[in-house]
C-alpha cells in the first residue's frame, strides 16, 4: 500500500481503484455490516404467545407486588422511598418490550395484526406501570373519586413527579390509539415503524416515564453526591431515554448504514453516489443529527450532576446496549460503541476541570472519530489505497470524502456540541430585568 507522500507524487491526478472487493462475483457488494442482512425467521404463535406472555408476566408482577406490599408494609405512593426504583424497573421492564419489538420489526418478523409476542411485553410493563401509578397517585377520597375527578387527582402531582406520571398517561393513549392504527391501517415495517403517529406517541411518553427517577431527583441538592450508587437510578433514566431517541432516529444514524450509502469512490463503480458532493451532505446530515442527540442526552445530565467515577460507562452502556439491539446484534457496532463508552469514562476528569462545555463536544468529536477509526480499519481489506487525488483534491480513507471534509466533519460535530451546551447553560438573566 503506497504511503501518503509516495501516492501524492506517484499517482497525482489519477483516480485509482479505491475499492477491491476480494470475492469471485462480479457483482458490486456492499461493505457493511453482517446485521444488515435482513433473514426470513419462522413466525411466531400470535393467537397463543400474546395473551401468555402479556397475562403471565402481568401474574408475576402481581406476585412480586404482593411480596414487596407484604415486606414494606404498603407499596410507596408517590414520593415515599422507594417509590423510584419501582417507577424505573417498570419504565425498563417497558423499554425491554421496544427493544424486542423494535427488532422484531426491523428483522420482518411480524404479522398484520396489534397481537403480537411482542406488543405483549411492552404493553404488559405499561398495565403494570399504569396500575402502579394509578394506586401512587390514589387519594384518599379513594378510587371513585379519581375516576370522577381524574385532572384534579394529575393537577395535585408535584411538579417534579408529573412528567412520570403524565408520561404513563400519555403512552396509554397512544397504545390505544396504536391498536386501533394497527388493526385498521396494518402493521408497519422497517423505517416506517418510526414514524406511525401513534408510536411516536409511545416514544415521548416512554422518555417521560424512564426518566422520572431524574426528575423526581432534581430539586433535591442531595441527590446524586454520594458516588455511583446514589446516581444509578439517574444515569439509568437519562441512558433509558438515550435509547429511545436512538431507535426514533435509527434511519439516520451512519452506525447502521452500508459504506457505499455516504461515500466517494471517485469514477470506481462502489458507493452509490458519483457525484461527491451528494455522498459528502449523506453523510454530513447524519454526524450533524447524532451529535445533536448525544448532546442532548449528555447535557441532561451534566447539566444538573457531576458524573461519579462509574456513572458515565453505565450511561452509555445503555446507548452501546441500544446500538446493539438496533443493529441485530452486530458485533463491530457493539464494539464501537463500548470503545466510546470507555473514552467518556475516561475523559469524565475534562467536566470536571472545564465542565461540560469541553466534554461534551469532546465527546461528540470521539463519536465521529470512533465511526471513521472502524470503518479505516475495515477498508483496509478492501481497498488498494488509502488517498488518491482529482486535480488538486486530496480524497483519502475511510469515506473518500476530501481531506478538509474528513477533519472538519469532526470539528463541527464538537462545535455543534458546543453550541447546545452554550444554550443550555447560557448567561444569566438580569436581576432588575423585571423591573426595567
Amino acid at each position: 500500500m503506497l504511503s501518503l507522500f509516495n501516492g501524492a507524487r506517484n499517482r497525482k491526478n489519477q483516480i485509482p481503484i479505491l475499492w477491491m472487493v476480494y470475492l469471485d462475483s462480479d457483482a458490486r457488494v456492499p461493505m457493511h455490516h453482517p446485521a444488515h442482512d435482513l433473514q426470513t425467521a419462522t413466525e411466531p404463535n400470535l393467537l397463543f404467545g400474546f395473551p401468555t406472555l402479556f397475562f403471565g408476566t402481568l401474574a408475576l408482577a402481581g406476585g412480586v407486588a404482593f411480596l414487596l406490599n407484604k415486606r414494606l408494609g404498603g407499596l410507596p405512593k408517590i414520593g415515599e422511598r422507594h417509590y423510584d426504583v419501582l417507577v424505573l424497573i417498570l419504565g425498563l421492564w417497558c423499554l425491554g418490550g421496544l427493544l424486542t419489538d423494535a427488532f422484531a420489526h426491523i428483522s420482518g418478523v411480524v404479522d398484520d395484526t396489534f397481537f403480537t409476542p411482542w406488543h405483549a411485553i411492552w404493553y404488559s410493563g405499561a398495565t403494570a406501570y399504569g396500575l402502579y401509578i394509578t394506586y401512587a397517585i390514589l387519594p384518599e377520597e379513594g378510587l371513585t373519586h379519581l375516576i370522577k375527578h381524574p385532572f384534579q387527582a394529575l393537577d395535585s402531582v408535584a411538579p417534579h413527579h408529573k412528567p412520570g406520571v403524565y408520561g404513563i398517561v400519555l403512552f396509554g393513549i397512544a397504545g390505544f390509539g396504536d391498536m386501533i392504527w394497527h388493526e385498521l391501517l396494518g402493521v408497519e415495517n422497517n423505517t416506517d415503524i418510526l414514524l406511525s403517529p401513534t408510536h411516536i406517541g409511545l416514544f415521548i411518553g416512554l422518555i417521560m416515564s424512564v426518566t422520572a427517577p431524574m426528575w423526581s431527583a432534581w430539586p433535591d441538592a442531595k441527590s446524586g453526591t454520594s458516588g455511583v450508587k446514589s446516581q444509578l437510578l439517574l444515569v439509568f433514566g437519562v441512558g433509558a431515554a438515550w435509547a429511545v431517541l436512538m431507535l426514533m432516529f435509527r434511519y439516520s444514524n451512519l452506525w447502521f448504514r452500508p459504506l457505499q450509502h455516504f461515500c466517494y469512490s471517485g469514477s470506481t463503480d462502489f458507493c452509490d453516489y458519483g457525484n461527491y458532493n451528494e455522498a459528502l451532505e449523506i453523510g454530513l446530515q447524519s454526524l450533524w443529527l447524532q451529535a445533536l442527540l448525544t448532546s442532548g442526552a449528555l447535557i441532561l445530565f451534566l447539566r444538573r450532576w457531576q458524573p461519579a467515577r462509574g456513572s458515565m460507562f453505565i450511561l452509555f452502556g445503555f446507548y452501546a446496549a441500544s446500538m446493539w439491539v438496533y443493529s441485530q446484534f452486530d458485533q463491530t457496532v457493539l464494539w464501537m460503541s463500548l470503545v466510546w463508552a470507555t473514552i467518556g469514562e475516561l475523559a469524565v476528569p475534562l467536566n470536571k476541570k472545564f465542565g461540560m462545555g469541553v466534554y461534551v463536544p469532546f465527546m461528540a468529536a470521539m463519536q465521529v472519530l470512533v465511526l471513521m477509526t472502524s470503518w479505516f480499519i475495515q477498508a483496509q481489506d478492501i481497498s488498494n489505497v488509502t488517498y488518491w487525488t482529482e486535480g488538486t483534491e486530496l480524497h483519502v480513507l475511510p469515506f473518500g470524502w476530501t481531506i478538509h471534509a474528513t477533519m472538519g466533519a469532526v470539528v463541527v460535530a464538537a462545535g455543534i456540541a458546543w453550541f447546545a451546551t452554550v444554550v443550555a447553560l447560557g448567561p444569566e438573566m438580569p436581576k432588575d430585568l423585571h423591573e426595567a
